[in-house]
C-alpha cells in the first residue's frame, strides 16, 4: 500500500452489550466489529485517481479499503453528484458554481488528474453511480457539502433506493440536525462531529449513534476511555500534518494516541 494513499482509523471494540441502546444499523457495527484496524479512503484513491471520482471509488476498493469518504452536492436540476468544492474550478476542466450548473453542463467536464492539474478522461459522478459501485463492497461516508438541507431527503432516498442503509454512515456537522434527520431513516447511521465534551454528552444522550468525529481539542482521556468500554466509536483527523510527519519520520501510516487511548485516526480533514 503506498505510502499516506490512506490513514488509519483505529475504531475501539463496541461493547455488544450495549448496542442496542444506539437507533442505528445493527449490521454496520458488525461490519466495524470484524477489525480493529479500519483503512478509510478520503475522496476516494485520490492520490492514485481523481478525488471523488468512480475510479478513485474502485481503486479504494481495491486496495481493501474498510471506508470510502465521498462529498455531496446538487446540480440547478437536483442531481446529487459528487463534488467536494462549491465549484468545479479546483477539481475539473470547467468554472463555476455546482449549484448554478445542470447535470448536463457539468457531464461536459472533465475531472483533473490533481487539483489544478491536467484533465483526466473521467467525468463527475452521481451519487447514485458511487453507490451502485460501493454496494456490497465498501462502507461509505456520505459528506454532505450541499448548503440546500432539502436535498437530505433526496440523499437519504437514493441510499434506501441502493438498499444500501446498512453501508452508510451521514456526517453531520452541527449535530443539532440529527433528530430530524434521524427520522427520515432510523437505519441509516449518523456520524456527527463533536466539538467539545459537551458536544459529545449531548450526542451520545440522544442514543441516536454510537460513531462520534472528534476534533483535536479533546484531551481528557480518562472520559474518553470510559466511553470506549460502553461502546462508543470515536474518529478523529489525521489527514495532512500527521500524515506529513509520518512521512518525513519514513512511516507507511500513522496512529495518534491519546495518552492510554489508541482509538482513533481518521482519514479526512473535516475543517472545509
Amino acid at each position: 500500500m503506498k505510502k499516506i494513499l490512506f490513514s488509519t482509523i483505529l475504531l475501539g471494540i463496541i461493547v455488544s452489550s450495549t448496542t442496542h441502546l444506539y437507533a442505528q444499523s445493527i449490521d454496520l457495527i458488525k461490519k466495524l466489529e470484524q477489525k480493529s484496524l479500519h483503512i478509510a479512503a478520503h475522496r476516494g484513491a485520490h492520490l492514485e485517481q481523481p478525488e471523488n471520482s468512480i475510479a478513485a471509488i474502485e481503486e479504494a476498493i481495491r486496495q481493501g479499503a474498510s471506508v470510502v469518504e465521498v462529498d455531496v452536492r446538487a446540480t440547478k436540476d437536483g442531481v446529487l453528484v459528487l463534488m467536494h468544492d462549491k465549484t468545479v474550478n479546483r477539481t475539473t476542466t470547467g468554472q463555476g458554481e455546482v449549484a448554478k450548473q445542470t447535470y448536463a453542463e457539468l457531464q461536459q467536464l472533465h475531472l483533473r488528474k490533481k487539483a489544478n492539474g491536467e484533465g483526466s478522461d473521467h467525468v463527475i459522478p452521481t451519487l447514485s453511480e458511487a453507490l451502485r459501485v460501493a454496494k456490497g463492497k465498501i462502507l461509505v461516508d456520505l459528506d454532505f457539502k450541499e448548503d440546500r438541507k432539502e436535498f437530505i431527503k433526496k440523499t437519504y432516498a437514493l441510499v434506501e433506493q441502493e438498499g444500501m442503509e446498512d453501508q452508510v454512515l451521514f456526517f453531520l456537522y452541527d449535530y443539532k440536525d440529527m433528530l430530524k434527520i434521524y427520522k427520515l431513516n432510523p437505519a441509516i447511521t449518523l456520524f456527527p462531529r463533536a466539538r467539545s465534551m459537551k458536544d459529545l454528552e449531548v450526542i451520545l444522550k440522544m442514543k441516536l449513534t454510537s460513531i462520534v468525529h472528534l476534533d483535536e481539542s479533546f484531551t481528557d482521556t480518562g472520559k474518553l476511555n470510559a466511553l470506549r468500554q460502553q461502546g462508543i466509536y470515536f474518529w478523529m483527523n489525521s489527514l495532512g500534518e500527521y500524515d506529513d510527519k509520518a512521512e518525513q519520520e519514513g512511516k507507511e501510516s500513522l496512529s495518534i494516541f491519546f495518552g492510554e487511548i489508541s482509538f482513533c485516526t481518521s482519514y479526512s480533514n473535516r475543517s472545509s
